[in-house]
């Protein structure tokens, strides 16, 4: 039940699709839409590599949970070097 939302958002524009399409038998989808969806695709692409790539630490630095003190709030912990 938790992913019910998720699974909703995922499958809704297939949903959609398959009613413009049976709402619209033998129409072709125009040039312009099959152009915006590519453009989409490419941009959604281009930011994953980016977003990717533009990570600000070294592939060196170790990860290091935050630490919680004695008297309770976590406290961040500076990045370790692997050895």
């Amino acid at each position: 039940m938790p992913y019910l939302a998720e699974a909703i958002l995922f499958l809704a524009p297939f949903a959609l699709y398959a009613l413009w399409l049976r709402f619209n038998p033998g129409r072709a989808v125009a040039t312009h839409v099959i152009a915006l969806a590519v453009a989409g695709l490419v941009v959604a692409i281009g930011g994953a590599i980016f977003y990717g790539l533009s990570r600000g630490r070294s592939p060196t630095t170790l990860y290091v949970p935050p630490r919680i003190e004695a008297d309770g709030p976590a406290r961040p912990v500076p990045p370790a070097r692997a050895p």
